[in-house]
């Protein structure tokens, strides 16, 4: 839209960008299918769907209301409320419906993704690459077939939209086209404000549209004048004050956590490098992962090396390649609301479906990187399709692997047993799961198990006290049959 590639030869015209399109629809959808065949998980589903009774009474005037003043874990999320309000409307307690509005949101925000980069850059195959990584990631998997984090898919969608909207404005406003420039302004005003009231995490948005500013927009340079700059943070402000305003009122909203400071900047300190790992490498994946309390030092330090040392490259790579500081600060700003640093309950430490957005920004580093390196010559060209090719491959496989884990509540925290430590969360889940099933010798088994862990997890204790009783009631029924 702005300033095509200039490693490429010409843009590709738009009927290629829209077979693109169609393709990375048609191969994503695909590919998530299978969770419109899973039940809904007793991991905050309940909460949301299947035990909420204002959900359950439909698309109605008290509803609306109910939904734009209520608070959830500390989070007012109308619409994202609505959206489910609208779903049990339509699929009732069938949850295929619920699984299939968040598969088409995915999809939607693939195809979203790819034509946003496609416009901004000119470039069809590294914007098609991207949004396919986005697309068939198995870090992603939490994100599209759990029915709870239908605020993560709607937020993005809404994020996606004040982007393009904010491109369009960036077009028409350097073109000297003022009405289109000011429609554009507005929209991406009224999107961002949608995705603030579908999850608070859309308040780094504005610093996004700054990094756009830089590449691949190209509004600003380091050769441009302060002028220049204050410009562009001006016509800010309005973006930056409905964040701020989101902001203060979810950390007033906020309980007390459980960690100290420096316990939670440990941690978010070692989350950047656990979740550039589990990027590359994406095995053992859970929900949740427990939260060790206390990080080695050395490993904290490590970190924050690591992290000093990457940002310094990235800013030394600037001037010759814009797109490496932009992905890389794109990865290290989104992730900031999501990392605990104000205030955390210690139940978990990271969350695949944090990476939904973030890891956008790591791609199309990637993205633009590998393309450079395939215009150096046709082997280079080969090797680079080769490995591009592999590798999403490699992603849909993992896919399709970790979307049979969220089939049922059992499957997914059985496997997470399977692969973290001292997940009490995990043992709680389970053994609730068992006990809805008949089975409450082996869910009492697990609540003790979650309460040795944890011996301050009250949920635990609850569900133990109540299969126990239920069990002794039982168990009197027999004697009484035996008399």
């Amino acid at each position: 839209m702005m300033s095509p590639d200039k490693t490429e030869a010409a843009p590709q015209n738009s009927r290629n960008a829209w077979w693109m399109a169609l393709c990375l629809a048609a191969v994503t959808l695909a590919l998530f299918w299978p969770a419109t065949q899973c039940d809904f998980v007793n991991y905050d589903d309940n909460d949301y769907v299947t035990s909420n009774s204002h959900v359950q009474k439909g698309l109605t005037t008290e509803n609306v209301r109910w939904a734009f003043t209520v608070y959830y874990e500390n989070l007012r999320i109308p619409l994202t409320w609505l959206s489910h309000i609208v779903d049990w409307q339509l699929y009732r307690s069938n949850p295929w419906g619920h699984h299939l509005t968040s598969i088409l949101l995915h999809t939607a925000n693939t195809v979203l993704l790819f034509l946003l980069l496609r416009c901004m850059t000119g470039s069809l195959w590294r914007s098609a690459w991207v949004a396919a990584l986005f697309a068939l990631h198995p870090l992603h998997v939490e994100t599209a077939a759990w029915v709870s984090e239908r605020k993560g898919v709607l937020s993005t969608f809404f994020w996606l939209l004040t982007l393009w909207s904010y491109a369009r404005y960036a077009q028409f406003n350097a073109q000297g086209l003022r009405t289109q420039a000011r429609s554009g302004y507005v929209l991406a005003l009224l999107f961002l404000t949608c995705g603030l009231l579908t999850k608070p995490i859309v308040v780094t948005l504005p610093f996004v549209l700054l990094l756009l500013d830089y590449w691949p927009l190209e509004r600003w340079k380091p050769g441009h004048t302060p002028q220049r700059w204050r410009e562009l943070i001006v016509e800010k402000i309005p973006f930056f004050l409905l964040a701020g305003i989101v902001s203060l009122v979810t950390f007033c909203k906020a309980p007390d956590g459980a960690l100290s400071a420096g316990q939670r900047i440990s941690n978010a300190l070692i989350s950047y490098p656990r979740y550039l790992g589990k990027m590359l490498w994406p095995l053992d994946l859970a929900v949740p992962y427990p939260h060790p309390w206390h990080w080695p030092l050395w490993e904290v330090l490590l970190a924050a090396a690591f992290l000093a040392a990457v940002t310094r490259w990235a800013i030394q790579q600037a001037p010759r390649r814009a797109y490496v500081a932009m992905g890389w600060f794109w990865f290290l700003g989104t992730l900031v609301p999501v990392l605990g640093l104000v205030r955390m309950s210690g139940l978990y430490s990271i969350a695949d479906r944090y990476t939904y957005v973030p890891l956008i920004g790591i791609f199309v580093a990637a993205a633009w990187a590998a393309g450079e390196a395939a215009s150096r010559s046709r082997p280079w060209r080969t090797a680079v399709s080769a490995l591009a090719v592999l590798l999403l491959c490699s992603c849909a496989w993992r896919t399709v692997h970790q979307l049979g884990f969220w089939r049922n509540s059992g499957t997914l925290f059985t496997h997470a047993l399977q692969v973290t430590d001292k997940n009490f969360v995990a043992h709680t889940n389970l053994g609730f799961h068992l006990e809805n099933s008949g089975r409450l010798d082996e869910a009492i088994k697990h609540y003790m198990a979650a309460v040795r862990i944890c011996p301050q997890y009250g949920t635990a204790w609850n569900n133990l006290f109540n299969a126990q009783t239920a069990k002794d009631r039982l168990k009197k029924i027999d004697d009484k049959r035996k008399e």
